[in-house]
């Protein structure tokens, strides 16, 4: 599913939105001499997550909880949402809260993926972008809407986890950091982490939040595993966590 690629191939069925995804069963399964990204995927992963489980862990028992984020989203984009991707979302809300009611993420977070990944269309999986029923180069195969949701919230979960030690199942709504490191795990996997770069650079994370977010480019990462081509304009309006913002999840600060 989403995330990062572990091989040098290119993912299979045609994306209408543009993203292609692999399965954290590839991640986890993946021959450590695979690639380089493969090797440092699994050293970030050792690092990481104990020092993002305590953070979380302390803000979590602090005597004051956490501020909630307030959305500084320019107009544009706020519009764009609403004129794009405000309906598909609403219409499907029942589908997500089903979903995530097993998964144990907030349905906003399967929402965001869905447009993310194919736009929310109907005919289409958030997994790879791919129109249900095909059959893709890992073997899998997605037939229904909710079925390939379900891969999407399984696979978020493991990538938030591996990748920054952020347990999304967790009580409690999600800093609008954090969501952006989910997001990004989701879709580039480790490659963020391995090359020092922060998820709030990351386009499909975070384009639209502010207006310092607009005009955003994909990281120029010369790494032969990233899904999206380094450097070039990132063309949505907005990204994953605007998205789960615009659905009036209570992100913290």
């Amino acid at each position: 599913m989403p995330g990062l690629p572990v091989t040098a191939a290119a993912p299979a069925g045609p994306a209408p939105s543009g993203h292609g995804s692999v399965s954290a069963a590839e991640v986890g399964a993946a021959p450590l001499a695979a690639t380089p990204a493969a090797l440092t995927f699994y050293a970030g992963a050792m690092a990481g997550p104990a020092r993002r489980r305590a953070r979380r862990t302390e803000t979590r028992h602090a005597s004051k909880p956490p501020a909630r984020y307030r959305q500084q989203m320019p107009p544009s984009v706020r519009n764009a949402f609403v004129s794009t991707a405000r309906g598909p979302l609403l219409r499907a809300e029942p589908l997500y809260q089903d979903v995530a009611s097993y998964s144990g993420i907030s349905w906003e977070l399967l929402a965001a993926c869905d447009w993310m990944q194919c736009e929310a269309r109907a005919r289409y999986s958030p997994v790879h972008g791919e129109k249900l029923g095909t059959v893709n180069r890992d073997g899998t195969c997605y037939h229904t809407k909710s079925e390939a949701l379900e891969q999407c919230a399984e696979d978020m979960v493991e990538f938030a986890e591996a990748v920054y030690g952020i347990d999304i199942t967790a009580p409690g709504p999600l800093s609008v950091r954090d969501l952006a490191n989910a997001f990004a795990a989701f879709r580039w996997g480790g490659l963020l982490r391995l090359h020092r770069t922060s998820a709030m650079e990351f386009p499909y994370s975070v384009a639209g939040l502010t207006p310092q977010h607009t005009r955003m480019r994909w990281p120029a990462i010369a790494d032969p595993n990233t899904p999206d081509r380094p450097g070039s304009r990132f063309r949505k309006p907005f990204g994953a966590v605007p998205i789960v913002l615009s659905l009036n999840y209570p992100a913290t600060v």
